[in-house]
């Protein structure tokens, strides 16, 4: 039936937003324990070897050229510094605070699409992503936004946002910087070329080599290969048929998630009063997702 790839796509991004939302408890472990430089650099690091070996396999291995190699650096300086910055914010942010403001970056985005472009984004997508913040913040706080202003809020958070910042303008500058090359080329390029970023910062700050444990080594494995090689997969196949919009809006997502993930940790359930707040994330998606069906 020919909605069958729609349904496909549809499942593959709510895998994919399943697989994001597992950096969040995995960064708020690590942040503590673990250098986030080095953390970052392992990950970005191991990806990109996996991509170099995507790249040979679909004969896509060339050197593009000093001049596409920096556009792919500057390209991949938002992507690094958000994942670097997630943590670094893991120090003292929950995976539940991260996963809510990552809501922000779809927003953010439509913001400064806007403010570039001058096209005023649709008004039913700037009122479900903004309704998509507002029920994040309120899975945060559990319904009492005042905790934000009595010290409900760390300095990670902050750190956070300025990586969600990074990361809405991240389109921007792809639409600027691409050149119509395959996106299996832009993000492995982008991913070595964030290596280098990384590790000229190691070089500068953090020279000396640190061995992680054998369970933070298997965290960083994980964040290399399945929320960044897997994810890129699902998100690029499943946007050719749903539209990137539509992709970027399953974002919305994360604080869902991460409650349910907690629980499955062992974690209290949360209360009752954030039942409602994850009903209007819900619906959100679905007013994005109809949006894009209409147009």
């Amino acid at each position: 039936m020919p909605q069958h790839p729609v349904v496909r796509a549809h499942l593959g991004l709510l895998l994919y937003a399943v697989l994001i939302s597992t950096s969040f408890p995995i960064a708020a472990f690590m942040g503590p324990g673990f250098s986030p430089l080095w953390t970052t650099w392992g990950r970005f690091a191991i990806a990109s070897l996996g991509f170099i070996l995507l790249l040979a396999r679909y004969r896509q291995l060339n050197w593009p050229g000093w001049r596409a190699v920096g556009r792919f650096a500057l390209i991949s300086l938002p992507m690094t510094g958000f994942f670097l910055l997630m943590f670094f914010a893991g120090e003292t942010a929950s995976a539940l605070a991260m996963g809510s403001l990552t809501t922000l970056v779809p927003l953010l985005s439509c913001l400064m699409g806007w403010l570039v472009t001058r096209q005023a984004p649709h008004p039913v997508r700037v009122l479900a992503l903004g309704l998509g913040v507002a029920a994040a913040l309120w899975v945060l706080t559990e319904g009492e936004l005042a905790v934000l202003t009595q010290g409900g809020w760390p300095i990670g958070n902050s750190l956070y946002v300025i990586g969600c910042l990074l990361m809405g303008g991240y389109p921007l500058l792809l639409k600027t910087l691409h050149r119509g090359e395959p996106m299996l080329t832009v993000t492995g390029w982008s991913l070595i070329t964030g290596t280098v970023w990384l590790t000229l910062a190691l070089l500068l700050m953090q020279p000396q080599w640190v061995w992680p444990t054998l369970i933070q080594g298997g965290a960083i494995l994980w964040l290399a290969t399945a929320t960044t090689m897997l994810t890129f997969f699902l998100f690029q196949s499943a946007s050719l048929v749903v539209g990137g919009s539509s992709a970027n809006a399953y974002a919305l997502l994360s604080p869902a998630l991460v409650l349910l993930i907690n629980v499955l940790q062992g974690k209290p359930w949360p209360s009752p009063w954030v039942l409602p707040a994850v009903l209007l994330i819900i619906i959100s998606l679905l007013m994005l997702l109809q949006l894009d069906r209409r147009h």
